[in-house]
This record gives structure tokens, C-alpha cells and sequence, in this order.
């Protein structure tokens, strides 16, 4: 499942290909119910006779080889993504699977269907894998092994074709959003569309898992409903995230950036940056301008690592961020563009500059929301 970023920080894992594995919390509680449902509960059941230690062992590598599956899953839509010039460079595996997180929306609807179409690709391919595997290893139907293989070419033909359900996120949404991107020639109606396709099977699986705990099948039944609560938040927010970005697409940096700033002094105090500045103003962070040039910006998090008893002698200068590409935007931008940089370079603010680092103004996220806020406000009074 391809979705955009923003979100709780998760636990960083390692990089493939350049892109940034994580973890989300929720992911290690899912981790463990699955080990254990595996080790203690459907290999003892299924295939009795083992050593208890056996099953353990055996439930562990079919978890691991599980959550390999998702996280290949993803990297096909990470990697299919890229190649195509489309921005994937994080994901993070959590509690119902995988997302590989895109800085924006496909720049077509063919990208947007090569990316889709691909992980539900790569589950089919991995089923057949393990199917194979499992018919070579074949030794007797008692075989643990047998069954650790059958079981992971079953979980991966489930997750492809869950993931081909035509309700946005889902990669099958995303492909009928494809299919009606193109038709229409309007990425935001193919949205609303598909993300109501998603909503209705996220009812639909709510409805499914209630009927399951109303018979009996307690933890079943609980999970469908989790899943189908946990679409129908996604359809709803995909489809705001859509507009928004429509939105913000036509919106130039200087239309709403916050112009004649306030700003710091490159050798004022810490101390007094603090008490004058970010607590009686109660912003998140300032340019900071020496002979007319803005050199840099402080922010609140850049101070809070300044230890207290070096405040007073420490000058805002020495724990700036240094003026760079990385968080100064022009005017002329698109206020999206200035939200996904800030995105991809982990603050909540831009300089505007012109071509002679003269400061002209200042973007923050937290103008962007205000901005779209009102927007959303004032389209629903008309």
C-alpha cells in the first residue's frame, strides 16, 4: 500500500537501496500476537507430534519470513516508484502491514498504475515462491517445514488479493483511481470516486467482523473490524490529502508566506532570544539576519538542545542553522512544493529569499494548515 507521509516518528531500521525502513510502535504488538497465535496456537494445532521448542522455532521463521514479505511488498512500490521519478525514500511497517510513503501524488495516472499494480505483483510471485518451496521440501504431510512454507504461500496470496480490493488506499483503489484519472482527467474526482469505494469496504468489513464475534470467533471478528475502521480513516484521509494538495498546488509561496518577519541578531545571547523572543512571541522559530542578510534560522527544537548553563554565554550564531538550500525557498514556488520540502528536510519553516539572500518573508507549516483551513471554511459557506 502506497500512501503519503506525515505521522508519529517510528523506530528507524536500516536502508535498502536508499530507502529508510522503519517501524512503527504499533508493529511489535502485531509481531508478537502473530509469533505467538503461530507457535502456540495453528502449527500445534495442525501438525501435532512436535517438540514444543519446534513450534517455537518454527513460528518465529514463518513471522520473520511474514513481515520479509511485506517489506518486499512495499520496496516493489518504493522501487517502481523511483525508476519512474516519483519521491519514495521512507517506509514503515506497522500494525496491518506496510506503507511506502510518497512525497506527493503520481505525476500521471500510467506512474500511478505501474506503482500500484506492482505489489499486489510481487505477493502473487512470492506465493508461488513458497509454494514451490513448500513442494520441494515435501517430506510427509507431518513435515513443520511443509507447513511453514504452505502457510506463507497462503498469507501472500491473502495479501494480494486483499491489497486488489478497488477501495482507495488499497492498491487495488489506487488502480481503479488510475483507471479513473485517466477516463476523466481529474485526479481529485477519481479520488473522491475510489475513496468511496473504500469506505464502503471498509463498512462492509466492519459488518463482516461484527457478524464473526456475534458467532463465537472473538479475535477474528476484532481484527476485520480494526482493519475496516483502519480503511475507512485512510479512505477519508487520502482523499483530504488529495485536495489539499490540489489546493496548495496553486498557491505561490509569496501569496501567503508572512512577510517582514521578526528576526534575531546573529550574536545576541541564547538567554535573551529565549526570554524576549520565543516566550513573549510565542513562535517556533526566527530568521536570524546580520547586516541585512539573513545567515540562518533558530528554531525552538535548535535551542532545547543548547544546554541551559550555556544559554547565557552562548550566541544565537553559534546554534543556528546555517543558511542553505535546505531551507530557503523562492517566492515564486508552489506552497505544496514548499510543504514537501519541508517534509523531506525535517522542519516546520522556509526562509524566503531572493537571489541576494535578501529575507522577503517566511513559510511555516503551520501557516500552510491556517491557510487551508480557512480555505476549506470558506468553501463550505459557499
Amino acid at each position: 500500500m502506497a500512501v503519503r507521509k506525515r505521522g508519529r516518528e517510528p523506530i528507524r531500521l536500516f536502508k535498502v537501496v536508499g530507502v529508510q525502513v522503519d517501524i512503527d510502535y504499533s508493529w511489535l504488538g502485531i509481531f508478537l500476537l502473530l509469533f505467538w497465535s503461530l507457535s502456540a496456537g495453528y502449527f500445534p494445532s495442525n501438525y501435532p507430534g512436535h517438540p514444543l521448542l519446534m513450534y517455537w522455532i518454527v513460528g518465529f521463521i514463518a513471522t520473520l519470513l511474514f513481515f520479509a514479505s511485506v517489506l518486499i511488498h512495499e520496496l516493489t512500490h518504493a522501487a517502481v516508484g523511483n525508476s519512474l521519478g516519483e519521491h519514495i525514500d521512507r517506509i514503515t511497517l506497522f500494525i496491518f502491514g506496510g506503507m511506502a510513503h510518497l512525497s506527493g501524488e503520481p505525476s500521471s495516472p500510467d506512474d500511478e498504475l505501474k506503482i500500484a499494480a506492482v505489489g499486489p505483483l510481487s505477493s502473487l510471485a512470492l506465493a508461488l515462491f513458497f509454494w514451490l518451496i513448500s513442494n520441494a521440501l515435501s517430506l510427509g504431510e507431518a513435515s513443520l517445514w511443509t507447513a511453514v512454507f504452505q502457510y506463507l504461500a497462503f498469507i501472500n496470496l491473502a495479501l494480494a488479493l486483499f491489497n486488489l480490493l478497488p477501495g482507495f488506499p488499497l492498491d487495488g483503489g489506487r488502480l481503479l483511481r488510475a483507471a479513473l484519472w485517466k477516463r476523466w482527467g481529474n485526479l481529485q474526482r477519481a479520488t473522491a470516486h475510489a475513496a468511496d469505494w473504500g469506505n464502503t469496504i471498509a463498512w462492509g468489513l466492519i459488518a463482516l467482523g461484527a457478524f464473526q464475534v456475534l458467532g463465537g470467533r472473538l479475535v477474528g471478528g476484532l481484527w476485520l473490524i480494526f482493519i475496516g475502521l483502519f480503511l475507512r480513516a485512510a479512505a477519508a484521509g487520502g482523499y483530504q490529502s488529495t485536495v489539499i494538495e490540489q489546493t496548495l498546488e496553486k498557491i505561490r509561496v509569496g501569496d501567503i508566506m508572512a512577510r517582514e518577519p521578526v528576526t534575531l541578531d546573529r550574536d545576541l545571547p541564547v538567554m535573551e532570544a529565549v526570554e524576549n523572543y520565543f516566550l513573549k512571541l510565542g513562535h517556533g522559530g526566527f530568521p536570524v539576519v546580520t547586516d541585512g542578510r539573513v545567515v540562518g534560522i533558530l528554531s525552538l527544537t535548535r535551542v532545547s538542545e543548547c544546554p541551559r548553563d550555556e544559554r547565557t554565554r552562548k550566541k544565537v550564531g553559534d546554534i543556528m542553522r546555517p543558511l542553505d538550500a535546505s531551507i530557503e525557498i523562492s517566492a515564486q514556488a508552489t506552497a505544496l512544493e514548499a510543504m514537501r520540502k519541508m517534509n523531506e528536510e525535517n522542519t516546520r519553516r522556509l526562509l524566503v529569499v531572493d537571489s541576494s539572500d535578501t529575507l522577503i518573508g517566511l513559510i511555516t507549516l503551520t501557516g500552510i494548515a491556517r491557510f487551508v483551513q480557512a480555505k476549506s471554511q470558506l468553501a463550505d459557506e459557499s
